[in-house]
């Protein structure tokens, strides 16, 4: 009967160091400032494994990824966040739609941007990296994207002649915990393209089926350091000294 008593004691005592290690794992993640866990979970999906190849009855054929997009200042302060849509076709027709809210130097709020850009691969090697690979600028001239039957988002080439378009969005991407850039990288709706005018090409976006919650995280982490980035350059910099002496003391 001891040697049962014994075996069972030891396998409880087990038990409570597994419970106390875990425990203390999670206490560490919970420790993490909003900075340390975005670059934490920024190296996530870095490969194909993101790549979604669409299954839609489509011509042509059309793979797409979904990143997140984190910029930090030269003094390591979170400058921008959003999400990036990239779709390329079997021609090498390269479309980029990003969403983002930024804070720039010479800014004093922070401004919603969406951005497209687009190229065609001049030349194709497989022994050659996208990088060095030839392209050509395409010049569309609007792009709208449709979920739900509702204009969800819209640019407009205008005077701009440069080959990426820019604009600030009407949309506040900040509001809602960033609803609208989630619902962006969720997916889900249609891109229209105007490359011809007058003859949008219509896009479907899957689901994101390599959706990670992970990445909705690091956008949460992402625009709490944007505001606080915002909030110290709103702040002149006598009182934020102020402000140091006084946590300081």
């Amino acid at each position: 009967m001891a040697p049962v008593i014994a075996r069972i004691i030891i396998f409880l005592f087990s038990l409570l160091i597994i419970v106390l290690l875990l425990a203390g794992a999670a206490k560490g993640e919970q420790l993490l400032t909003s900075k340390e866990f975005i670059k934490k979970e920024l190296p996530l999906d870095q490969g194909n494994d993101k790549l979604i190849i669409t299954e839609v009855q489509e011509y042509p054929k059309r793979t797409f990824y979904f990143d997140p997009l984190v910029v930090f200042d030269e003094q390591d302060e979170v400058s921008l966040c959003g999400y990036e849509l990239t779709t390329v076709d079997f021609t090498g027709t390269r479309i980029v739609v990003s969403l983002y809210a930024a804070l720039f130097d010479d800014a004093p709020a922070i401004i919603n941007y969406v951005r497209l850009e687009t190229l065609q691969l001049t030349l194709f090697d497989k022994e050659l990296s996208f990088s060095d690979m030839k392209k050509l600028e395409l010049y569309p001239y609007t792009m709208e994207i449709i979920k739900n039957n509702t204009l969800f988002e819209s640019l407009e080439r205008n005077n701009s002649k440069a080959s990426a378009i820019i604009h600030e969005s009407s949309n506040n991407y900040l509001l809602n915990k960033g609803k609208i850039l989630k619902e962006f990288y969720m997916g889900g709706y249609d891109l229209h393209v105007e490359f011809i005018k007058g003859y949008p090409i219509h896009i479907p976006i899957p689901q994101n089926i390599k959706f990670l919650n992970a990445k909705i995280d690091l956008i949460d982490h992402c625009l709490i350091e944007l505001r606080n980035n915002e909030r110290k350059t709103k702040i002149p910099e006598e009182n934020l000294l102020k402000e140091a002496l006084y946590r300081i003391q």
